[in-house]
């Protein structure tokens, strides 16, 4: 894969010697590796600077540097959260220092002077590394949102199907006991779920409420009653479960546009 199709890694140097900043900054061209070179600084503090401030991928870091050593800066980097590879460089003098700089997340280091090709190896080495790594944690970002895209199907088929069956066993309760006193606590009671989870999965499935399915199969019965002929109307109100006729007139007028006496006339003459 050549470095236009990768991913663009940035890359912050550190150091006091201004020569090797210098030679880092234009004896490599960073481009061509897929790099890009956000910012230098002579000391830690102005470094720590650019690091929160560009949060790069790679660090390259001097280990002796006034005001904020390399163990200080990588100490702080990683107590404000900056998960950046870290090469350090040293001199002969605390090379052995520099090792012990692993202890604390970097993840190479090399003595100076630096040899361009040297560096670079190991600088696309933990480019490449952090790639492999992003991409590891996107697959798996991945198969958890599918996972959990999967999750929620299965979860609102259940409840789908668990919807639909208590629906259909309220509409079955209703459907047999019109003429009883009922109500949504009643019908919830029997079918073992709670009133506000009955109304809700009914009004899902329906587009009506409970209250007014009720009312529909009461009247609905009213009308097959009246039209036999067999039946005032106070008795048909008594036998749907209507115990104020006033109320069912007004009831049945509103669902059918006739009073119970029209409606009986209508249905002689039809």
């Amino acid at each position: 894969m050549n470095a236009s199709a990768r991913e663009r890694m940035t890359v912050l140097v550190v150091d006091d010697e201004y020569l090797v900043r210098y030679g880092l900054r234009t004896t490599i061209d960073w481009e061509r590796h897929g790099l890009e070179l956000v910012g230098e600084a002579e000391d830690g503090e102005a470094g720590l600077e650019l690091a929160v401030k560009h949060r790069p991928d790679i660090i390259v870091t001097d280990m002796s540097m006034p005001f904020l050593d390399g163990i200080g800066l990588m100490e702080q980097v990683r107590a404000r959260g900056i998960g950046s590879k870290i090469i350090v460089l040293s001199g002969y003098d605390d090379f052995q220092y520099a090792k012990g700089a692993i202890t604390h997340g970097a993840s190479d280091y090399m003595l100076k002077p630096v040899e361009n090709d040297h560096f670079i190896s190991v600088v696309n080495r933990l480019a490449d590394s952090i790639r492999r790594e992003r991409l590891s944690e996107k697959i798996v970002r991945q198969k958890l949102i599918g996972d959990l895209a999967a999750l929620l199907r299965t979860l609102r088929n259940r409840k789908t199907a668990g919807n639909v069956k208590v629906v259909d066993q309220a509409i079955r309760y209703i459907q047999a006991h019109y003429a009883e006193d009922l109500s949504v606590k009643r019908i919830a009671d029997r079918l073992y779920v709670s009133p506000s989870y009955l109304m809700h999965a009914f009004k899902e499935s329906t587009s009506e409420t409970v209250n007014d399915y009720i009312t529909s199969c009461r009247i609905l019965k009213a009308k097959e009653l009246l039209r036999t002929g067999r039946y005032r109307t106070y008795e048909v109100c008594e036998l749907v479960g209507i115990r104020d006729p006033r109320y069912f007139s007004q009831l049945f007028k509103k669902h059918t546009g006739l009073t119970p006496r029209d409606f009986v006339k209508s249905s002689f003459y039809d």
